[in-house]
């Protein structure tokens, strides 16, 4: 698959929350049940406070010309906060690309930690990447528990 990582644009908003709905209901189908994916995104996040999460954050996007394939954002103090690719994209490069450009930023940002809460799938590839687990995790949403795992990866 052939894609250029790029800055993310405020004409990505919808595209990555859409791109973002799939992941969780199609991209981790083998790891949580339906009724926990429904609770985890019931539908994709819209409106301000979604465009201002992507905004506010170093947030890079995989682009083919199809559009986008995945997406990774970095916020100020080192969190990863969203590390997404669509379905068929998984295995072809998207989330290794975007994980190197996205710890660049963060070793240039002159961070010694990096950290996020990640998903089942999300753990394997964090792990792949250097990442250690702190611990398993259970938040819940609408009264829902899911699983996921407090990682971090020191830089210095």
């Amino acid at each position: 698959m052939t894609f250029t990582i790029r800055h993310y644009r405020p004409g990505d908003a919808d595209a990555l929350a859409e791109l973002f709905y799939r992941a969780v209901h199609e991209g981790t189908a083998e790891a949580y049940s339906d009724r926990q994916r429904a609770a985890w995104a019931p539908e994709p996040p819209a409106g301000p406070a979604w465009s201002t999460r992507l905004a506010k954050a170093f947030t890079l996007v995989a682009e083919t010309p199809e559009g986008p394939r995945g997406f990774m954002s970095l916020m100020p103090e080192g969190c990863i906060d969203l590390a997404f690719v669509l379905p068929q994209a998984k295995g072809t490069g998207v989330a290794a690309a975007l994980y190197r450009a996205v710890e660049t930023e963060a070793r240039d940002r002159g961070l010694s930690l990096i950290w996020t809460d990640a998903s089942h799938p999300a753990r394997r590839f964090f792990l792949k990447q250097g990442w250690h687990v702190v611990t398993e995790q259970q938040p819940e949403r609408e009264g829902v528990k899911l699983t996921n795992y407090r990682m971090e990866k020191r830089l210095a």
